[in-house]
């Protein structure tokens, strides 16, 4: 489909592989929250600073379909969306409280490499996921037909770059590294056509590099080893 301008329209398939990452990433959490020893600071600090990544990667796509999707759905396509986008809405606003949760005790943990406060954390992770889950598969299943349908691959791309805008040039590279962790070739190719070609092209392995190492150090930091 093409626009009056013949512009070509969004392909926003993806977003699914954000969307697996992020269900692999916060899946893992809880148990990989549990698994730090009591007391060792280092392992705590690390984990800790992990699942403040991740709560500022899911903040940083959240906000990025905020300000950039939900307004031009809302103008193109209004009598399709607008129970839609509410329902959006309330559970991107459900999940940041949880969020929020999670980073206050997330920090507390961080500070005191306490087992009590380690539990606290593990809990919150845990008690995230079914409304996450809910959310990104009504995502795939509602949204993306309706970005496909009324967006342009540029501002698609523009949403995209938005959201990796939000975070650190080394963390968006690693963001990309876990993204492409356990992507088969056609994710691959969907995010390559996604992000600019810059960062495709030298951020790429790099990325892969810094996810690689990543994956290790979590992995040493916590007796659980699904990773």
């Amino acid at each position: 489909m093409q626009t009056e301008k013949n512009e070509k329209m969004a392909d926003s398939r993806d977003m699914i592989g954000a969307h697996d990452a992020m269900r692999r990433e916060f899946g893992a959490l809880p148990a990989l929250i549990a698994g730090v020893p009591a007391g060792d600071a280092r392992a705590t600090g690390f984990v800790a600073d992990h699942t403040l990544m991740m709560i500022d990667f899911l903040h940083a796509h959240h906000t990025s379909e905020d300000d950039h999707v939900w307004p031009r759905l809302r103008e193109r396509c209004p009598d399709a969306v607008e129970s839609l986008i509410t329902t959006m809405d309330q559970q991107h606003a459900a999940i940041d409280d949880e969020l929020k949760a999670l980073a206050a005790v997330g920090r507390r943990w961080r500070d005191s490499a306490d087992a009590s406060d380690r539990e606290a954390v593990a809990a919150v992770a845990e008690r995230l996921l079914p409304g996450l889950y809910e959310h990104l598969a009504l995502e795939e299943e509602q949204i993306l037909p309706l970005i496909d349908r009324h967006l342009t691959q540029r501002e698609w791309k523009a949403t995209v770059e938005a959201s990796l805008g939000k975070v650190r040039f080394s963390q968006r590279l690693l963001m990309l590294g876990m993204a492409l962790h356990g992507a088969d070739e056609e994710q691959a190719r969907l995010l390559r056509a996604a992000v600019p070609a810059v960062v495709w092209h030298v951020g790429r392995p790099i990325g892969t590099r810094l996810h690689r190492a990543h994956r290790e150090r979590l992995a040493s930091a916590s007796r659980d080893r699904a990773l």
